[in-house]
């Protein structure tokens, strides 16, 4: 009989796995919980093993909604676990409004375990307003929630804000007063999106160049009979399909570069489907034909198919999940070589419009504003914008505010190192100043130093030299290495990779974060609670898979909640 009993019991307990599975790949699909009753339905029309009957299987809204806190406690409690491992700490945080216009602050954790570096979601927060010391307390007490020390706290990363980075009242500000050692970050995504707007701003033929390009979108997003009469020419001029225009956007870091790809690809096709409204008195279609024929248009257009992708390229590094800091100064400079290339020498685009630009026509379009000197004022805009790209990324990546970061990484990179073990003691001391500077310099009594800096000076040179043994080492590795080899015999040095591994360089995290937030609360699901939203991107956003979740224990924090309908 007992035995009879616990095999039940068994088969109870891989039921509710079964279903908290189904929870789980809801969540992280983004799909309501209404849906769950369907998704079983599914699995016992298909004969699932163990969806067979319906014994034991709960429909009710109420238990979805507990499997769903079940869930989250499982998540909640494996951060909490993180964190014990975890040193030191770096926070994420940024602000926007949701779908029912309400304040909303997202703050994501950046840990070190063992030498490799996670970052997690901690919470999407309501809050009254955007004030600095409002953000602040509002961090501060979630931090607390979470047992997390101020002291622990040593990088925060923002969108760079005066609100986050004020010097005297912003929130990094407020978290250095409570930590003197913390170090703020403007993200270096961000700063490579100003980048492009700053350069933008400063070149009136830019500026007017947005001011054609956005209309003539408007122009087709709004007829269907328009765009469907430029797929056809398209598809007649070309093998290729019609790629679909797109708007520049402020507000999205790649979008001019989507807008003038597509501009390019169609451009033929586009002056020809205009010209033909222009032809039947469309007086729209007039103005925007003198725009996009002139000879200023097209070779922009070209020009900035070859200078936007070395900008993108920067973007899309910055917006990687490894990013770290060891990877900011190299890909700034390469970016800023390959403008001052293409200051004097145009790119291949442009070198494809000037071989097919032959008799004031290009691409059997007849081009106009093509006399000389349009062509050489193209040059000096051209020229002039190439020049703003280089002088906005120097000041975006000052050498002098990413000066730490530089030092750490020069320091805790083998790649970095000079080849001959003389030249290590030179090139080594100026970061060192740097660092037992930053370390060490106290405005109160109160507070000890972070780091020794006897020991630091001590074995500098020893931790130089000791990953050489493993070869081919970068900065995350050798970090790694320091962390989980050396430890005990390098105190300091350790205490410094595990630093600068949860430094966060980028705020890319919170915009995914911003962006899952968008995905669950919607139009139809706007009614959702502050507390539901945390705990269904909790869910989404965590690390586990279905093979790697411990569903197990999820159900035994669902089975031990309360009694419950089915």
């Amino acid at each position: 009989m007992k035995g009879h009993c616990d095999k039940a019991t068994e088969t109870s307990k891989k039921k509710l796995c079964s279903q908290l599975k189904i929870v789980f790949h809801m969540e992280k699909h983004d799909l309501p919980s209404n849906h769950f009753v369907a998704q079983t339905e599914l699995l016992q029309a298909l004969e699932a093993p163990d969806f067979v009957t319906t014994d034991g299987i709960y429909c009710h809204s109420d238990s979805v909604d507990d499997m769903e806190k079940a869930l989250e406690h499982i998540v909640v409690e494996q951060i909490r676990e993180k964190l014990k491992n975890s040193d030191f700490i770096g926070i994420i945080i940024d602000e926007t409004v949701n779908i029912t216009v309400n304040k909303k602050l997202i703050i994501y954790l950046k840990l070190e375990i063992k030498g490799k570096v996670e970052t997690c979601f901690l919470g999407n927060y309501d809050v009254d307003s955007g004030t600095a010391r409002l953000i602040y307390d509002r961090v501060v007490a979630v931090l607390c929630e979470m047992d997390i020390a101020l002291s622990r706290v040593i990088g925060l990363g923002s969108d760079g804000a005066s609100v986050m980075m004020g010097r005297h009242g912003g929130v990094g500000a407020l978290f250095k007063q409570a930590n003197p050692f913390s170090i703020q970050v403007h993200c270096v995504a961000h700063r490579a999106a100003l980048t492009v707007l700053d350069a933008e701003k400063a070149v009136e033929n830019i500026r007017a160049y947005k001011n054609t390009i956005s209309p003539v979108n408007s122009f087709y997003r709004h007829s269907a009979t328009r765009t469907a009469q430029l797929r056809q020419l398209t598809a007649a001029l070309s093998s290729e399909d019609m790629v679909s225009l797109k708007q520049p956007c402020a507000v999205r870091w790649l979008s001019l570069h989507r807008a003038v790809e597509a501009m390019k690809h169609n451009w033929a096709a586009v002056a020809m489907e205009i010209n033909e409204e222009a032809v039947g008195g469309n007086t729209q279609a007039q103005r925007l034909l003198g725009q996009i024929q002139t000879y200023s248009f097209i070779a922009l257009t070209h020009a900035l198919a070859d200078l936007l992708p070395v900008m993108t390229k920067l973007n899309l590094v910055f917006q990687k999940d490894n990013i770290n800091l060891s990877s900011i100064r190299p890909i700034v400079q390469a970016s800023v070589v390959a403008f001052t290339h293409l200051r004097v020498v145009p790119g291949p685009e442009e070198e494809t419009f000037q071989v097919g630009y032959k008799d004031d026509t290009y691409k059997d379009v007849k081009v106009t504003n093509s006399s000389d000197s349009s062509i050489q004022a193209f040059k000096k805009a051209r020229e002039r914008y190439v020049q703003h790209l280089i002088d906005a990324l120097l000041d975006r990546f000052p050498e002098d505010c990413m000066d730490l970061l530089h030092c750490l990484d020069a320091r805790l990179n083998p790649s970095r190192y000079p080849q001959t073990h003389s030249a290590l003691q030179e090139y080594a001391e100026p970061a060192i100043r740097r660092i037992i500077c930053y370390f060490t310099s106290l405005e109160s009594a109160d507070t000890a130093p972070l780091i020794d800096t006897v020991s630091l000076r001590r074995d500098a040179l020893a931790v130089m030299t000791a990953p050489r043994g493993y070869g081919g080492l970068h900065f995350s590795t050798a970090c790694e290495v320091l962390i989980c080899d050396f430890n005990e015999m390098y105190l300091e040095w350790t205490k410094l990779a595990k630093i600068a591994c949860v430094i966060p360089v980028s705020s890319v995290p919170a915009e995914r974060g911003f962006s899952l937030q968008n995905r669950i609360k919607t139009k139809q699901r706007s009614r959702l609670a502050e507390n539901k939203v945390t705990q269904l991107m909790r869910i989404a956003s965590c690390g586990e898979t279905l093979g790697s979740f411990d569903f197990k224990s999820a159900a035994a924090q669902f089975s031990t909640a309360k009694k419950r309908k089915k």
